[in-house]
């Protein structure tokens, strides 16, 4: 039997949760219902905004911007354009806004076949096209290839049309241009609001259009108007004024002509040049001051006299008076004629057509220049060239002019001489193309220079081809060619040194034979000097232990004599390793085999040898500094650098003082530094210090060769390193020597 209360919950639960199911439902609506009421009242306002603008601006570019830039925004699209359709079938996107992500494409123009004349009727007639997936709409594929390359995925376009003026009444609208939205980061299914949206917004856009053409038609009439009214106005003007003009005229010519006449008369008579002018009789009417200077006859000596400076009997003045009778302005004439004080001048003789008012020729006008110092001065500057280019001919310096490319203009005969060409065979070829491919990098760079820097001059010498294939040594100087050319050219002047450099590598040779000569004497009365004193001390001990039976039977004495014999033979193959590894470093024989290393761990181990060696008691302080273990070097060459360095630094210190020795790791390099408290290096020592066998003056008799810091230049070297010793007499040594290990 059925609980009634039970039945009571269930049917209460029941319509609790239809009610709340009944609510629910109609809160989802209402929300609907609220969304689109929101997107209605968005997309009005977003009309009413633009329509708005078009009312309060009569710029169509502004207009536009802003429609673009709010439909995107509005749409959320990645690119909202407008695009223009011309006469000839071509478009263009004449406004555009899109996001920073994909390309721009305004202002670009696209051929006719981007949007065909038969798409034209359809989008005349009212058509949109939403196309939601570009790979899979209903779009052409070679449409939608041509999308692809502006990111585009998905697009909406409708069109902007125009009603048809000034043609047939109620004719169709024509397609003005289109309304596109691009979407590129995905693929979009286009709501019809939106579409709608777009439609509205479209008209606006054309009723924009059409506002600003019959703007401009109006501005057009205006200014039409405007000229038409300033025509009149003009011809009006012109006519009332023609009869004042004319006496305005003639009134300015009368003006004009006097102040031609006194023009004229201040212009003759300020000349330099001697002006004057002759009757057909050949007798003088004006006389100028320039001619009273030149010749010195005045103007009352002169005048209605015959021409005293060139006569009718000269041959060349009859045919220039007769080219001006006939009219005709004859070339100038340079002769030689007498002044007054009976003194030889040149002169250049001009002469024109006189006419008078009836434009008949009566007379003739002359203007003579004095031109004796400049033919003066053209002969001296002729034959100075003459012996300049006599001295340039004969010089046995090369002398070349060169484009800034290196094209040869000019080229001086001795280069026959030098090496073996013709000049002429020279001309327009590149001087820089027989230079030495060793030398070419840095000759150009001298030579060039001159451009740069003309007050500083840059010698070099480099090798040149000779035309029998040798080569030759010049020395150039070069600077900068100044001349009448507007171009910039550089003038090389190259003189043969090879004869002068071959004796000069004779005579190095010959000193270099001289100071190995001189070592080879050192090196022999010190390698019998160094020899001499271990063996004697070796054989001083051998005999010792062979001549004394107690000797051996003593182990103090027996071991400290054969320690002796030891250490002697020790040194000895030390000078010998060391005159072995200069020789071969001087000879180019000297090996660098370089292999990755344990710095660290070579280092402490090298300590305890010589720690074990050491017979004084020395204490080697051993600092290890930066992250970097491995290194690139060679060990053997590494071993002779910290064999003579430690020795040095033991060897020339008190007994159980600290020799400190540091390994620095930086990023490229390793820093060896070992520093002493010994006797220290005097200044004037120190600039022999990588000579053979040479040592200080204050060693007394510490042994030593003077090749161990020889030793450590040429291993460094070898290893592109540096070595640098800072050092005071009685202050100890600090030796420094940076390694690359990369």
């Amino acid at each position: 039997m059925l609980n009634p209360l039970g039945v009571a919950i269930g049917l209460f639960i029941i319509t609790l949760f239809t009610t709340y199911y009944l609510l629910q439902r109609q809160i989802t609506q209402r929300q609907q219902a609220e969304n689109i009421l929101r997107q209605q009242t968005e997309r009005e306002r977003l009309v009413s905004q633009i329509a708005h603008q078009i009312r309060k601006s009569l710029n169509l570019d502004k207009v536009l911007v802003t429609t673009v830039a709010e439909v995107k925004q509005f749409l959320q699209a990645d690119r909202v354009l407008i695009y223009r359709l011309w006469e000839d079938g071509t478009g263009s996107a004449i406004t555009e806004t899109v996001s920073p992500d994909y390309p721009c494409i305004l202002g670009e123009t696209f051929p006719a076949e981007v949007f065909p004349r038969e798409y034209h009727q359809a989008y005349t007639q009212g058509k949109t096209r939403a196309i939601t997936d570009i790979n899979h709409g209903d779009i052409e594929p070679c449409l939608a290839e041509f999308v692809k390359q502006f990111g585009v995925k998905a697009k909406l376009v409708v069109p902007i049309l125009q009603e048809v003026r000034e043609v047939v009444p109620h004719s169709q609208p024509y397609l003005w241009g289109l309304l596109i939205a691009h979407q590129c980061e995905k693929t979009r299914e286009w709501q019809p609001w939106e579409v709608e949206l777009m439609v509205q917004l479209a008209n606006q856009v054309a009723i924009a259009i059409q506002q600003s053409e019959l703007y401009e038609q109006l501005q057009e009439l205006n200014i039409e108007l405007e000229n038409r009214v300033q025509q009149r106005t003009e011809e009006l003007a012109k006519t009332n004024n023609s009869l004042r003009a004319e006496i305005v005229e003639r009134k300015r010519t009368e003006v004009a002509l006097n102040h031609t006449n006194q023009t004229l008369q201040s212009l003759i008579a300020a000349s330099p040049r001697a002006i004057f002018t002759l009757d057909l009789n050949n007798n003088v009417k004006i006389w100028n001051p320039a001619a009273e200077r030149m010749f010195g006859w005045t103007e009352i000596e002169v005048l209605d006299q015959p021409n005293p400076v060139i006569s009718e009997d000269l041959e060349e003045y009859k045919k220039i008076k007769q080219n001006v009778i006939e009219g005709i302005t004859p070339p100038s004439l340079e002769v030689s004629r007498y002044k007054k004080d009976g003194s030889l001048i040149d002169i250049v003789f001009s002469a024109a057509p006189l006419r008078n008012t009836m434009g008949i020729i009566s007379g003739i006008v002359a203007v003579v220049a004095d031109i004796t110092e400049r033919k003066r001065i053209g002969k001296a500057l002729r034959r100075s060239e003459e012996r300049f280019r006599s001295l340039i001919e004969n010089a046995l310096d090369v002398i070349t002019i060169l484009d800034t490319d290196g094209t040869i203009q000019y080229i001086s005969p001795s280069v026959e001489k030098v090496l073996g060409y013709q000049s002429a065979n020279l001309i327009d070829q590149n001087f820089f193309a027989a230079i030495h491919p060793d030398d070419f990098v840095t000759t150009c760079y001298h030579i060039t220079n001159a451009i740069k820097n003309p007050d500083v001059p840059l010698p070099v010498e480099f090798r040149y081809c000779h035309e029998d294939g040798s080569w030759r040594t010049l020395e150039a100087i070069s600077q900068k060619f100044v001349d009448d050319s507007e171009l910039t050219r550089i003038v090389v002047n190259s003189r043969d040194i090879t004869e002068r450099k071959r004796l000069e590598e004779v005579r190095l040779a010959l000193e270099k034979e001289k100071e190995l000569s001189a070592m080879k004497i050192r090196f022999f009365s010190m390698a019998s000097h160094e020899f001499r004193t271990p063996l004697s001390t070796a054989l001083a001990a051998a005999q010792l232990l062979e001549n004394s039976p107690h000797a051996w039977q003593d182990d103090q004495k027996r071991t400290r004599n054969l320690r002796r014999i030891q250490d002697s033979i020790k040194n000895m193959v030390q000078l010998l390793d060391d005159i072995l590894t200069i020789n071969r470093a001087e000879t180019g024989n000297l090996e660098f085999n370089p292999t990755q290393l344990d710095l660290e761990k070579f280092c402490r181990q090298f300590v305890e040898e010589i720690r074990l060696s050491d017979g004084s008691e020395h204490i080697i302080n051993f600092v290890w500094e930066g992250n970097r273990e491995q290194a690139y070097l060679d060990e053997k060459l590494l071993r002779s650098i910290l064999g003579n360095l430690l020795s040095n630094a033991i060897k020339y210190s008190p007994e159980n003082t600290q020799v400190d020795f540091y390994l620095i790791f930086q990023e490229k390099e390793v820093i060896i530094k070992i520093c002493d408290q010994g006797i220290g290096i005097s200044i004037n020592d120190q600039n022999q210090l990588f000579e053979p066998f040479h040592r200080g003056k204050n060693v007394r008799n510490i042994p030593g060769t003077g090749l161990g810091l020889m030793v450590v230049k040429k291993c460094v070297d070898l290893h592109g390193g540096s070595l640098n010793i800072m050092s005071e007499s009685d202050h100890g040594t600090t030796v420094t020597v940076t390694l690359p290990i990369i």
